[in-house]
């Protein structure tokens, strides 16, 4: 009779409890790095008493980095921009579809500056010089100064550029003539006219009068004792 014997098994190898894996080792060092008034929580604080009281009044760290994120942002945003307006213009055959929207705008200027400029010393393309750097200075002044003037002539170019527009243009095309040039304006309006407000209520402003108050001298008076009269006896009382 044969036994069939097997081969002993190794067994596992305890887990040694002193062997810390990578794991272990970030979740420890997260854990120290979040705890109260650690380094991840000190910051946590700086951001918010920065986002309470302005990025002005936070750490330095906080007003270097901003404006870092910022620029990152914008530039960001400026690369999307781009890349969009690429693909439109491919998709819209290139170079044909936006000269086809340029002259939809500029075209109706060109005519008007030549129909009433018959006559006189100054063509209708130096007209039309004098009308792109007109609006190109009254924008940039606008956005740089805010000033009230360079904001009054900016806003009566676009006014001008719309009236010219819409009666140069053929009339079946008119409307959308000047609407593409009412949408082509509005994106240089944005920043142009930043910060202006137009309020049709009247504005009614409350002085608040301070009353001060002054204290009342002290006053003496003097009170004179009253005399005691005694009262009559009665009849029977003992004297």
């Amino acid at each position: 009779m044969t036994t069939s014997t097997k081969p002993p098994t190794n067994p596992a190898p305890a887990a040694d409890p002193g062997r810390r894996t990578l794991k272990d080792a970030v979740r420890d060092r997260w854990t120290a790095a979040t705890a109260p008034n650690a380094f991840l929580d000190r910051r946590r604080q700086d951001l918010i008493r920065a986002l309470d009281h302005g990025w002005r009044e936070g750490p330095r760290w906080v007003r270097l980095l901003t404006p870092a994120l910022i620029a990152l942002t914008v530039t960001g945003a400026a690369l999307v921009l781009c890349s969009v307006g690429r693909q439109i213009l491919a998709a819209g055959e290139g170079s044909a579809w936006w000269s086809a929207i340029t002259g939809t705008i500029t075209g109706p200027v060109h005519r008007y500056l030549d129909q009433h400029t018959a006559g006189l010393p100054l063509t209708g393309a130096g007209a039309y010089r004098v009308w792109q750097f007109t609006g190109l200075a009254a924008a940039m002044l606008s956005c740089a100064l805010r000033s009230f003037v360079a904001r009054l002539t900016w806003t009566c170019w676009v006014a001008a550029t719309l009236a010219a527009v819409w009666q140069a243009s053929p009339p079946g095309g008119r409307t959308v003539a000047t609407a593409l040039t009412a949408t082509a304006l509005a994106a240089p309006s944005v920043p142009a006219l930043r910060g202006l407000t137009v309020s049709l209520r009247p504005q009614i402003t409350v002085h608040r009068t301070v009353q001060r108050i002054v204290p009342a001298a002290p006053v003496l008076r003097l009170v004179r004792p009253l005399a005691v009269v005694p009262s009559p006896g009665r009849p029977g009382d003992p004297s």
